[in-house]
């Protein structure tokens, strides 16, 4: 493979080490010029006594702070240096973990010690995303930040590898993450990163991937798809439900790729397959490697079964599943929301205030503040299906009712 075909990303000075930079530099130059004016007035003018002790004195401190100042300035520019970070070829993502190992900056890692790679049949998606500043600090950092994570089908893929860990709990923590998920990310100051060219290189000669982009509290939320396909894969957990069969009914009649049906009970099956689906039976208790195998080929998941997400979570993860919709219940939404919150995935929420069988309406209440009103199902089905592609409804969770009757309206 030529130097061509692959891609360097490099570490690139924040905007605290170019200000220390500058004030170091300043106050080199302040105090070379202080040095040099003693200097001078000691050999030009005719002092003596007290004044002349004062020069010598004053001159001597100028030329120790401009000594000092000098090897600051040296510091912090091989501080900024740039560094090599990670290297991406086609054998996979290389990323040199070595530099963050010792404690001592003088001590070098051995080269053979400081990489390890990542084949890109591991990496399931991308995700380049740019933290405002409120997000950034909290994080940790005054500056905007950018994020680049290549997220893995299995984490414990990097059990093996031979690198302490210590140093990642840290920022594992500040970013939600595990520390072997947070390996695979890198952060730098926003506006100042090779994240982007990263990007257009992963595009170019690895469009295989899924590469999301955008800009958002928390981090992980608020994607956007660079390349949605044009007729996703939907799957359906819950699909054997009252809502779920209508779902699967719209997502067959709309989309070219039939729908994914995952259910437990292998009486629903026929029901199912009548209904357009591709029936795959697994139960959630069999836990996140089960369910994953369900929804390889998925490009989104509705979870509308009445058990915790979480199962179906990890198992989008390692599906490389980007798009995650469900319908928490009523009595622990608010915990289920927060797990979608955290999923690393592009996650939306819909919270019906009470769903009955009532023929649907063409019309809802959605927002962050709706006054409570019965829902029918058919509605919430079209509302689902329809927020699959809408990506301003990523990152949030919306209330949803039924649409008041027009004035003068009344049922019966």
């Amino acid at each position: 493979m030529s130097a061509t075909d692959a891609f360097e990303i490099r570490t690139t000075p924040t905007s605290g080490l170019r200000w220390l930079t500058g004030m170091a530099v300043a106050f080199t130059v302040l105090m070379a010029m202080l040095a040099l004016a003693c200097l001078v007035g000691l050999l030009t003018q005719d002092v003596g006594g007290a004044d002349a002790f004062a020069a010598a004195v004053i001159g001597g401190v100028g030329a120790y702070g401009a000594a000092v100042g000098a090897r600051s300035v040296r510091g912090l520019r091989a501080a900024a240096e740039p560094e090599l970070l990670a290297r991406l070829d086609g054998d996979g993502l290389h990323l040199r973990e070595g530099i963050v190992v010792s404690d001592d900056p003088e001590q070098e890692v051995p080269d053979h010690l400081g990489w390890s790679t990542v084949p890109w049949g591991w990496v399931r998606a991308v995700s380049h995303t740019t933290l405002d500043l409120r997000a950034a600090k909290a994080l940790g950092s005054d500056v905007p930040l950018e994020v680049l994570r290549f997220t893995l089908a299995d984490d414990r893929l990097l059990d093996d590898a031979p690198f302490e860990t210590t140093h990642l709990a840290a920022p594992a923590r500040l970013l939600s993450l595990t520390p072997t998920q947070v390996r695979t990310v890198l952060v730098g100051e926003a506006g100042h990163t090779d994240f982007t060219a990263a990007v257009g290189w992963l595009a170019a000669r690895q469009p295989h991937l899924a590469v999301l982009t955008g800009t958002t509290l928390p981090w992980w939320t608020r994607a956007t798809p660079d390349a949605w396909p044009e007729s996703p894969r939907v799957a359906v957990v819950g699909a054997s439900g009252r809502l779920g069969r209508l779902v699967v009914e719209l997502l067959a009649g709309r989309e070219k790729a039939p729908p994914v049906a995952v259910a437990r009970n292998e009486a629903a099956r026929a029901g199912l397959e009548r209904l357009g689906a591709e029936v795959r039976m697994v139960d959630l208790e069999q836990g996140p490697a089960a369910v994953a195998d369900a929804l390889r080929g998925c490009a989104a998941v509705i979870h509308l079964a009445p058990t915790s997400p979480a199962v179906v979570v990890e198992a989008a993860r390692r599906a490389g599943v980007t798009r995650f919709l469900l319908v928490p219940g009523a009595w622990n939404g608010d915990e289920l929301v927060a797990l979608a919150a955290t999923s690393g995935l592009a996650w939306t929420a819909l919270r019906p205030t009470l769903l009955t069988d009532d023929l649907p309406t063409g019309e809802v209440l959605l927002g962050q503040d709706v006054a409570p009103g019965p829902v029918p199902r058919g509605d919430l089905a079209e509302v689902l299906v329809a927020a699959i592609r809408d990506e301003d409804a990523v990152g949030g969770a919306f209330q949803v009712a039924g649409a008041p009757a027009p004035p003068g309206i009344t049922s019966d």
